[in-house]
């Protein structure tokens, strides 16, 4: 009998194949997507967020919490951890791939609209410092501008770009890595702005995975083994 092991491994080790034209989705279709479902999530949060339906709790600070502390400069990476759900959404050109990631994010996104209905919750924000430059006091002012301080928990910051980066990895696997230690260096930025706690990252982890596991089906299957993706 012929030992099918050696056939398996030099199938791991074949390189990934693009899409074919027929099955990648055109760029101005996704662009347009994108922008539409970005602008239905921020409605649907900004209107929770300014007229929450019960009075709203505060969630205990963590040691989590207190360790990280704020930091004015933590603005920056806030900003780059909204955009980043968007931008990997947009890099991901594989018809199939792309639209498994749209049912996940519509599932996780409204599952932390449901929570925020059913249990609101505020967060107490600081004042801003003096001495701050002037690209970072703006930065913050259009933060405070455009956000209010509820819908804490679960986290959107941390469900979108949690659940696009699943999707972008599904089509370029090599990047997975890279993609998920960026994220991570991005996400105490939302702590550390004052916006959330540890509790609420956590749960915007959660209503991600629960997304992923009941709508995105296509997106870990798609992922190959490390050994074929590192060829």
């Amino acid at each position: 009998m012929l030992d099918a092991r050696p056939l398996r491994r030099r199938n791991a080790l074949q390189p990934i194949v693009p899409p074919s034209p027929s099955a990648v989705l055109p760029w101005p279709r996704r662009l347009a997507i994108v922008i539409a479902a970005t602008l239905l999530g921020a409605v649907v949060y900004l209107g929770i967020n300014a007229q929450p339906w019960q009075m709203p709790s505060s969630l205990p600070r963590s040691a989590v919490d207190d360790a990280i502390g704020w930091r004015a400069w933590a603005i920056w990476p806030y900003w780059a951890m909204l955009l980043a759900g968007p931008a990997l959404a947009l890099a991901i050109r594989e018809r199939r791939l792309f639209y498994a990631t749209l049912r996940a994010f519509a599932l996780a996104a409204g599952l932390n609209a449901a929570i925020w209905l059913a249990w609101p919750t505020r967060i107490a924000r600081r004042p801003l410092p003096d001495g701050l430059d002037a690209w970072t006091e703006a930065a913050w002012r259009a933060l405070y501008a455009l956000d209010g301080p509820h819908n804490c928990f679960p986290s959107g910051h941390i469900t979108i770009p949690a659940v696009a980066a699943v999707g972008f990895a599904a089509q370029q696997p090599r990047a997975r890595t890279a993609v998920a230690l960026g994220l991570a260096a991005l996400a105490p930025s939302v702590i550390a702005t004052g916006q959330h706690y540890a509790w609420d990252v956590a749960g915007g982890l959660l209503t991600a995975t629960a997304g992923l596991l009941l709508a995105g089906a296509p997106l870990w299957r798609a992922v190959p083994p490390p050994v074929a993706a590192c060829t």
